[in-house]
């Protein structure tokens, strides 16, 4: 009968016990804990803008042919030429048609397939003296005017150049690159997103350009506008699409020289 109360005194002091250890582990201010079990989350400002340019790599593999009008604007050896305005026919894997309507080559017309005619150009003027020639992508004559050749026209370089630099800015965090959302635009009667990308310019850069601006159709997600600048803030290059229809069924009359409608 004695020893009841004595096993109860030591319940309660044991009992004391654990709520003093608990009450210590709850007050123990946080500035106590190890620095291992605080973090910080790290929030990049243009992993959201870089998803829109992975959008468009995505949506691009599943277009085989479209056809578009095409606004090319280039500075090339120093002097910015005028707007060109060309009628463009693509089909994957790579054959491109161009008919020039306006920029002071009216007329002109370039078709191009990959390993047909000995993988050249079959061109002609649309001018007097309006002859029809065949000619490296590469040649002189070809790349007179051009910053690119044939071989990089249409969405496909110009979405692969973009991915490319926002996976290295994704790579690259040190390189600080600036992403700027524009907002909604209507480019050429397109409903467009607009963004704008500052990276690292100079001899040794290994982005394609200093600043991009790139506005994307939100619907097909598909380029209607890029425009780039050197260190200088000189305009470079300034493409656009309009009346673009994807997946429209070319056939391999649109990329035939004895098409009908052409004149080569």
């Amino acid at each position: 009968m004695n020893k009841l109360p004595s096993m109860f005194a030591m319940f309660r002091r044991a009992a004391g016990c654990g709520a003093l250890a608990l009450v210590s582990v709850v007050a123990t201010p946080a500035a106590a804990q190890s620095p291992e079990t605080i973090t910080t989350p790290v929030v990049d400002p243009g992993a959201e803008m870089r998803q829109h340019v992975f959008a468009m790599e995505r949506a691009y593999s599943r277009v085989h042919d479209y056809t578009a009008t095409f606004h090319k604007q280039e500075r090339v050896d120093g002097e910015l030429l005028p707007l060109e305005t060309i009628s463009l026919k693509f089909r994957k894997p790579f054959g491109v048609y161009m008919r020039w309507m306006s920029g002071g080559f009216e007329g002109r017309e370039v078709l191009f397939v990959r390993g047909w005619n000995d993988d050249k150009i079959r061109a002609h003027q649309g001018s007097f003296p309006d002859v029809t020639v065949n000619l490296r992508p590469d040649a002189n004559l070809a790349m007179r005017g051009n910053r690119h050749p044939i071989t990089k026209a249409g969405f496909g370089e110009v979405i692969r150049l973009l991915v490319r630099d926002a996976r290295l800015a994704e790579a690259r965090p040190q390189d600080d690159v600036q992403y700027t959302d524009l907002g909604e635009w209507e480019v050429h009667g397109a409903r467009s997103r607009c963004i704008e990308a500052r990276a690292p310019g100079g001899k040794f850069s290994p982005y394609y350009a200093p600043r991009a601006k790139i506005c994307f159709n939100v619907k097909t997600k598909m380029p209607t506008r890029v425009s780039t600048w050197d260190v200088e803030d000189n305009l470079v290059e300034d493409y656009a699409y309009s009346d673009v229809r994807l997946n429209p069924g070319l056939g391999d009359a649109d990329f035939d020289p004895e098409n009908p409608d052409y004149n080569f």
